[in-house]
């Protein structure tokens, strides 16, 4: 478990502070932005301007409505949805993480398989809307509860997991379409 950095020392100008922030929420921040569909380069941009939000509106953050980890994956996941919307084209999706399997070495008819499936996976996801992709990572790749992830999508812990029910129900749509 990570502690987060101090936020009034952000909020006073301290850059080793800062420093902090960026290498705890860093990797995870790269991670959510990747599973949006985003290249690395466009992961790289957003996480950035992502980072010199948070220092220059350090002072908007209220610990009492919000933890920190939430409050910056919520300026994270605007960004993506603003940088998605401009963008038509679909980008290869980073899943290493989906599928892996306890036993470590899969025969030649299993790895192939497991790469098909998560190529098909891949396909499915960025054909969803990026709202759709955004609360599917947030709740399978960070493993946010409903409060976190609805402060992130600015809805109700209601409204979350009627998205989250919505976007699994699309995604299986598109996995079984393939198999027709």
């Amino acid at each position: 478990m990570h502690s987060d950095p101090p936020i009034d020392s952000i909020r006073h100008g301290d850059t080793k502070a800062f420093g902090l922030l960026i290498r705890r929420f860093q990797g995870p921040v790269f991670g959510y932005l990747g599973r949006l569909g985003l290249s690395q380069g466009e992961a790289e941009e957003l996480a950035q301007e992502a980072f010199l939000r948070a220092w220059r509106h350090a002072d908007r953050f209220d610990p009492a409505s919000a933890s920190l980890s939430t409050w910056l994956f919520t300026i994270v996941r605007n960004l993506a949805l603003n940088a998605l919307a401009r963008s038509e084209r679909r980008h290869h999706v980073a899943l290493d993480d989906v599928g892996e399997t306890a036993d470590e070495s899969p025969g030649p008819a299993q790895a192939m398989e497991l790469a098909e499936r998560q190529r098909m996976l891949r396909g499915a996801l960025c054909r969803l809307p990026p709202v759709d992709r955004s609360v599917l990572a947030l709740s399978y790749f960070r493993e946010l509860d409903f409060a976190a992830i609805a402060r992130i999508e600015g809805c109700s812990e209601a409204a979350a997991k009627q998205r989250l029910y919505r976007a699994r129900i699309a995604l299986r749509r598109l996995l079984e379409n393939r198999h027709e």
